[in-house]
């Protein structure tokens, strides 16, 4: 009998065919949810509070946590009159009991090759695990963190740089160098520009903290006009002269585009393009379960072998 269907047993259906979770089912899950927010050394709470705090029976509490431990769930160890202590914790089935809903995360549009390597390298990592993951696509650092805010998702991946700009919110999963961005380059309609002049117009997508810094930056001490954009659109105004210039990533300028004028930004010149570059999952401040699901379940040596794959077309993009 596979864990789901175990799960299922306690889970009996109602009469017009809706889920409703039975008295011990609905214990097992408000217990999951607590175990959620432990770590590996933390002591429980002592059973008969769990009893009076769910307004059941201690035996009932009881049988929920060896139900817990009986699956693999979780390890307790009980030491005498110090109590019980947790020795470990599958999380991903854990939320598997606790929620019964999809683990939601906010993903920027996929307007690179390295994002949608990211994104299927994260797809592939959860696909092993007994949770659905749902993905949305939000344009903007801004706007995904205010999913986070208003619970319309469990966890976002902002550059570092963006999730510095939000106090609200605790980075969890540093994915680490060229993860989110790399190669930036300043690309210019006239190939025969040496760089950033007076009286320029430069694309810049305002709902974009990292496009916002990198411009800005790269103009300082120029007299520019700065267009706002969409930063997926940044190429195709370049080229159709909407634009004078922007600042795009290199590996997304398609070989055959010879006719612009491509300069290099240096990490050693802009040093924020490190920050720029790594990308970073971040949950609501305090969320400590969903930041032990996603520790648990990201794998960095296999994300990253992943994404590479997508980047080197060895792997189709799927998420």
């Amino acid at each position: 009998m596979t864990r789901n269907r175990q799960l299922d047993r306690l889970l009996p259906a109602h009469a017009d065919n809706e889920p409703l979770f039975s008295k011990q089912g609905q214990i097992v899950a408000a217990l999951a949810r607590s175990l959620l927010e432990r770590t590996p050394g933390d002591r429980i709470t002592r059973v008969h509070e769990y009893a009076a705090r769910l307004d059941a029976s201690v035996g009932t509490v009881q049988a929920g946590l060896q139900y817990l431990t009986s699956i693999g769930a979780i390890h307790l160890e009980a030491r005498g009159r110090l109590g019980t202590y947790v020795v470990a914790i599958d999380y991903p089935l854990l939320w598997s009991i606790a929620m019964r809903r999809p683990l939601v995360g906010a993903l920027p549009l996929i307007y690179s090759r390295r994002l949608s390597g990211l994104a299927t390298a994260v797809r592939a990592q959860f696909d092993r695990l007994p949770i659905d993951l749902e993905l949305r696509f939000i344009r903007g650092a801004g706007q995904r963190v205010r999913a986070l805010t208003f619970q319309q998702c469990d966890w976002a991946l902002l550059s570092r740089h963006a999730a510095l700009q939000y106090p609200d919110i605790d980075v969890v999963v540093e994915l680490g160098p060229e993860t989110y961005m790399a190669q930036h380059v300043l690309i210019l309609r006239d190939a025969a520009t040496p760089g950033i002049q007076d009286g320029m117009r430069i694309g810049v997508d305002p709902s974009s903290t990292d496009h916002t810094l990198i411009v800005h930056t790269t103009c300082r001490g120029h007299e520019v006009e700065f267009i706002e954009i969409d930063y997926a659109e940044g190429l195709r105004l370049v080229m159709s002269g909407v634009i004078d210039g922007t600042i795009w990533s290199c590996e997304d300028v398609p070989s055959e585009i010879t006719d612009l004028r491509i300069i290099p930004l240096s990490a050693n010149d802009y040093p924020a393009l490190v920050a720029l570059g790594t990308a970073v999952m971040v949950v609501d401040k305090g969320n400590r379960s969903v930041a032990a699901l996603l520790g648990a379940a990201i794998e960095m040596n296999e994300l990253h072998l992943i994404q590479n794959e997508v980047l080197e077309r060895r792997r189709t993009p799927s998420y």
